[in-house]
């Protein structure tokens, strides 16, 4: 056993010592920052969580940036000093789903092993994770590479309300790292999640001419039917082994006495490669370009956005790293799964760099009211990442 090996062994075991020591300090952080519940379009509330981690992660030592948006809530940024080797991002996101007050006057609450709460699970353990995944390190006196912590405050939306920057960043921020691990919702299992489907989604608009009904019908062009003939023309694309077409919402018409003038939609697409995504987008402006009812006109906007998260070079040794470092902990060689659902993985994908995704703490229903997570794998998952970034090749 060389020098190194043992150096490296002895910042494991320091920083594995650091997490079970401050396992009650990562409760109180969780609680914390659940307890300041955040859904997505309460840009203030996002913002007091940066300004909370903002203010944590000054008291470590580490530089920060808050990037704000007009519409969004921020994405915040904190990062360690330079190291000699590549750096290091755990990425994740602020923001939830749920209307503030959906889980009472008291919104954390743990009974055993289990704790609830408004994006506990999704993904506000996940960012406690990622932090003192990072701060054991810290402590530890790792110092070769530097480690950069970046979460989103409007990923629950797609990055819409931020005009699809707050995606953008992930992109930007993470063009010079080794990899990245993303603190996404965990799998119970231990599971992790190397591919996701890329998700858009658009509004088609549509305009018609109004008449009377019954007086004089024939005057009328009807944006209604228009919509209806173009929904089943969507819908009629679907592949279930690629591309997924989706109108979930409908709305036009002032009654069934008037020839409606205006009928909206949107139309939610799933995909598995981005060029599935660029042929889909077409499809959709070719038939707004060119409506079946004469004398309508239909114009489409994109409300959201998320690439599909495809295997990069280096992503398959990276998992073999991420399980080795499993089974030296004395749990299961997690597998490489793939996912429907998307996450800011995919940008980070799309600059090339490789990416683990799911390494959140474990549980179920996230987006619902029943939203729990699993308390002993908060530090089972600092671990893992610990003894995952220790374990990277110098050259990666």
């Amino acid at each position: 056993m060389g020098k190194e090996e043992i150096d490296v062994n002895k910042l494991l075991q320091t920083a594995y010592d650091y997490i079970d020591r401050n396992h009650q300090a990562m409760i109180s952080l969780w609680k914390n920052i659940v307890s300041i519940e955040s859904p997505s379009s309460d840009q203030q509330a996002v913002g007091r969580i940066a300004a909370h981690l903002d203010t944590y992660c000054d008291a470590m030592g580490m530089s920060r940036k808050i990037f704000s948006f007009e519409k969004a809530g921020p994405t915040f940024m904190a990062w360690t000093t330079p190291g000699s080797s590549k750096p290091v991002a755990l990425i994740g996101h602020m923001d939830t789903v749920h209307p503030v007050g959906s889980f009472g006057s008291n919104p954390f609450l743990i009974d055993g092993d289990t704790v609830t709460g408004p994006g506990v699970l999704d993904c506000k353990g996940g960012v406690v994770a990622a932090i003192y995944t990072i701060r054991a390190l810290k402590a530890a006196g790792y110092q070769e590479r530097q480690l950069k912590l970046i979460l989103s405050g409007d990923e629950e939306v797609a990055h819409a309300l931020s005009g699809g920057e707050g995606g953008k960043i992930f992109e930007q921020e993470t063009t010079d790292c080794a990899a990245v691990l993303n603190c996404e919702t965990g799998i119970r299992g231990g599971d992790v999640t190397i591919r996701r489907k890329g998700g858009a989604i658009f509004v088609v608009e549509i305009e018609g001419k109004a008449a009377h009904a019954g007086k004089e019908p024939e005057k009328g062009v009807s944006a209604i039917r228009q919509a209806a003939e173009m929904i089943l023309a969507i819908e009629q694309k679907t592949d279930f082994s690629g591309t997924t077409y989706n109108c979930g919402r409908i709305e036009g018409g002032k009654g069934a006495n008037i020839v409606p003038d205006y009928c909206r939609f949107t139309v939610g697409i799933r995909y598995w490669t981005n060029a599935q995504y660029q042929e889909a987008e077409a499809f959709l402006r070719e038939l707004c370009e060119h409506p079946s009812v004469t004398q309508t006109r239909c114009r489409i906007s994109q409300n959201g956005f998320y690439p599909a998260m495809e295997p990069v070079e280096k992503t398959d040794h990276l998992l073999k790293i991420y399980q080795q470092c499993c089974l030296e902990l004395g749990l299961p060689a997690p597998k490489g799964t793939c996912q429907g659902g998307c996450s800011d993985s995919a940008f980070v994908a799309r600059a090339g760099i490789p990416v683990l995704c799911s390494l959140g703490v474990a549980g179920e229903g996230p987006h619902t009211l029943q939203e729990w997570a699993e308390i002993s794998s908060l530090a089972v998952q600092c671990k893992k990442m610990i003894a995952t970034i220790l374990a990277l090749p110098e050259d990666f």
